[in-house]
């Protein structure tokens, strides 16, 4: 509700005229004037009507500003604040292809070599036994596998010990093993002179331990002790 509040000189009649001129006079007032009072409507704020703008209040805290981010492929929905990229993920499918792949490739090299080896040779775990069908004393043998790279076969397990049996058999001859009897230890040892925990020895064997110093398997996977200078198929390991 607006109301207008008018004092003309005419209202005031004759007193304000003969109203001493010597009377103080506020400062800041201004003869003839009239004073405006307005109110505010019950229907808010008049300016806000009027689409006249107000003042902010900058007394409360400051609302965050939100900020959109570029567009990107968020890789769908996962835990929180975990990032996929397509790209990422696209290499992580390759690579188990490419793994796979592999190990399809490692299974048929290896049967291409089982089938290459036989009946001169065989795969156990990472070894190989073979032998070129040479014989050979012990020492001739031993030399002959280090010649080409490798070392004079000594199964060290049971699994080992059945491969290199089934080169014995396919030969059908017995072969020198790479482990000899030492006095000095007395005991046998590799060729490093190391000493031995696995033996597949023959009932009653080894029989003349100090004398017969070298180790022979026989087609049945059995060992036997034996001189150093008999005549023995040669199988190498590598």
């Amino acid at each position: 509700m607006l109301t207008f509040l008018i004092l003309p000189q005419l209202a005031l009649g004759v007193s304000l005229q003969r109203t001493s001129r010597s009377a103080t006079v506020p400062q800041g007032w201004v003869p003839n004037a009239c004073t405006l009072i307005i109110c505010a409507s019950d229907k808010g704020d008049p300016r806000r009507e009027m689409g006249i703008p107000g003042t902010q209040d900058l007394s409360g805290p400051a609302e965050p500003l939100a900020i959109s981010a570029p567009n990107r492929d968020t890789g769908g929905t996962g835990t929180r604040g975990e990032i996929h990229f397509p790209e990422l993920e696209l290499l992580k499918a390759e690579m188990r292809e490419l793994q796979k792949q592999m190990e399809v490739f490692k299974a048929t090299l290896t049967k291409t070599q089982k089938v290459l080896l036989i009946p001169n040779g065989v795969i156990v775990g990472e070894k190989i036994f073979k032998t070129d069908g040479s014989r050979g004393d012990f020492h001739a043998a031993n030399a002959s596998c280090t010649r080409i790279g490798g070392n004079l076969a000594l199964p060290r397990d049971a699994a080992e010990n059945s491969a290199f049996q089934q080169i014995v058999a396919w030969h059908n001859r017995r072969a020198v093993l790479g482990i000899s009897y030492t006095t000095t230890q007395r005991t046998f040892v590799d060729l490093n002179g190391h000493s031995v925990g696995f033996f597949s020895w023959a009932p009653g064997e080894p029989n003349n331990v100090g004398y017969e110093k070298c180790v022979e398997m026989h087609p049945d996977g059995k060992w036997h002790d034996r001189i150093c200078e008999l005549d023995w198929l040669i199988i190498c390991e590598f």
